[in-house]
Order: structure tokens, then C-alpha cells, then sequence
């Protein structure tokens, strides 16, 4: 006679309805989050209608940027659904399941699992090329980068390396993983820097869309997406490009938090600039030898 005591547990029939639950309101933001995506990438409502089976008036209503926007607010207030596992009896010798999930969208460490995962996408490295100039397992490497793991900011750096990245574009992200908040830049250049650090962040966590791309979501220039995005060794944007509406939009455009990259521009803007920076005129600033 089999002992009943190596029997597995079953699930009560509520916690196997609170498991479907928390799974169908998962899949409803991770669809709500596939739509807007997928517009922003330049699909139109027909496109996503055919997809999804439905009409596109309910589509347009169900997944507009406001509703979804709310959507997205109120994850990260409450953070994703996770019920309590079934218990499993010790005497069975399995694992207890593991309690790591993939991150979702709404998440503080999402865009951080968005980011490393692009750059193992791009790189001409193997997973397990990685995981040896990482300095761990190839199975870590998947589990960081679909967000089941958060990194060490040593593992990240080696990681970023590793993609021939630069480690200082995923510190802003890192950070907001990790609840940490992102220290004060001691001048003004220095502030610059570390906003456009935390741009190119999100850039990656984006897949780093075209440029040009991103006028079909904001008002944004290419050339005003460029100033900030990319690393000047001459010098640092003017301040055509640092004001806030113009940070706002990439934000917005790269689909990133504008509340957590408010601190940075407002504490670069609490700082006197350089003496050599551009003026706060229309337009940017031009050299004089610009002009014969």
C-alpha cells in the first residue's frame, strides 16, 4: 500500500484560483505593455487589431497611452501579484520551488533585465563566452538579463565590459533596482554626464530605437535625442537641450520613468553651469567661427 505521506500536496481550490488570478492580471499588463510597443514601433491599430482579433475602437479605448499609463502606475504601487506557493513536504527530497520570477513592466528592476538583455542579444560573445568574462554561470547570465536575478553592480560592470558597453549607462538603472538612489553630481558637468548616463540607460533598456523613430511618440528632434543621448568630449549639451521638456519627451519616448530621472535634471539645474556652456536662448548655440 502506497504511504499517503509521500503524496504531493495539492493546491486548496482558492489558491489554485488566486494563482489563475494573479497570471491573467500579469498577462493583461504585459499585453497592455505589447500594444504601446508595438505602436511606438510604428505598427497602426489595424495592424495590432489583426493581430489580437478584435476591433480597433475597443483596442484604441482598452490600450490608449492614458489607460495604459494608469495601468503601469498602479503595478508599480502595488508590485506584480505573487500568491504563496503550495506547500511541498520535506520528505519528497524535490526543491522547493523557487521563488525568482521574471520581472515585469512597472517593476524597478525591469528596465535594468530589458537593458543586459539587449546588450547579450547584440554581443558577439556566446552565453557562455559572457559567463566566463562575467565570472559566472551561463545559467546566471540568462536568469539576470530575464530578470529572475538582479546583479551585483560588480557582475553588472563585468557584464557591461564584457558587451564592450559602457558600465556607467546601466548605473542609474542598477540603482533603481536596487532602491539605491543615484549620488549627487558634484558640478555641473558632472550632472550632465550623469543625466545622459541615465538616458543611454533606458536607450538600451529601449533596444535603442532609430533616432528618427522617435518623432512618431513625441514632439522630440532626432537632433535634440542626439545632443543628449551621445558622449561629447568637446563639450556638454546646451542648455537648448537640458531644459525639461526636451528631457521629458526622450524620456517618455524611451518608455522610461519620468519621476525617477526628475532628480537628476533638477539637481543639475540647482547647479551654476560652466562658464564656456551654451545660454538658455531659442536654439543652440553656434561658435563664432560658424559664421566666417
Amino acid at each position: 500500500m502506497a504511504n499517503n505521506s509521500q503524496r504531493p500536496v495539492q493546491a486548496a481550490p482558492l489558491e489554485m484560483l488566486q494563482i489563475c488570478v494573479a497570471l491573467r492580471r500579469d498577462l493583461e499588463d504585459i499585453t497592455a505593455v505589447a500594444v504601446r510597443q508595438a505602436l511606438a514601433d510604428g505598427a497602426i491599430w489595424k495592424d495590432v487589431a489583426k493581430v489580437m482579433g478584435a476591433a480597433e475602437s475597443t483596442l484604441k479605448t482598452n490600450y490608449s497611452r492614458e489607460r495604459v499609463d494608469k495601468m503601469l502606475k498602479a503595478r508599480m504601487e502595488r508590485g506584480p501579484a505573487r500568491p504563496r506557493q503550495p506547500a511541498v513536504p520535506k520528505n519528497l527530497g524535490g526543491a522547493t520551488p523557487s521563488s525568482a520570477h521574471p520581472l515585469l513592466p512597472g517593476q524597478a528592476g525591469y528596465p535594468l533585465s530589458c537593458a543586459l538583455s539587449y546588450l547579450r542579444r547584440t554581443s558577439k560573445n556566446t552565453v557562455g563566452s559572457l559567463a566566463y568574462l562575467t565570472g559566472v554561470s551561463a545559467s546566471y547570465i540568462y536568469r539576470i538579463t530575464s530578470g529572475e536575478r538582479t546583479p551585483t553592480w560588480e557582475v553588472t560592470k563585468r557584464f557591461a565590459l564584457a558587451c564592450e558597453a559602457d558600465p556607467e549607462d546601466l548605473m542609474f538603472l542598477w540603482n533603481r533596482a536596487h532602491s539605491l538612489q543615484t549620488p549627487p553630481a558634484r558640478n555641473y558637468a558632472e550632472a550632465v554626464r550623469t543625466l545622459q548616463a541615465a538616458l543611454r540607460g533606458m536607450y538600451l533598456a529601449a533596444s535603442s530605437p532609430d533616432l528618427p523613430r522617435l518623432r512618431k511618440t513625441t514632439h522630440l528632434t532626432a537632433r535634440a535625442a542626439e545632443a543628449l543621448l551621445v558622449i561629447s568630449t568637446d563639450a556638454v549639451p546646451t542648455d537648448y537641450y537640458l531644459r525639461w521638456p526636451v528631457v521629458r519627451d526622450l524620456t517618455t519616448a524611451l518608455r522610461g520613468d519620468q519621476q525617477a530621472i526628475r532628480p537628476l535634471w533638477e539637481h543639475l539645474r540647482s547647479l551654476p553651469p560652466a562658464a564656456d556652456h551654451g545660454s538658455d536662448g531659442e536654439g543652440p548655440s553656434w561658435p563664432a567661427a560658424a559664421f566666417g
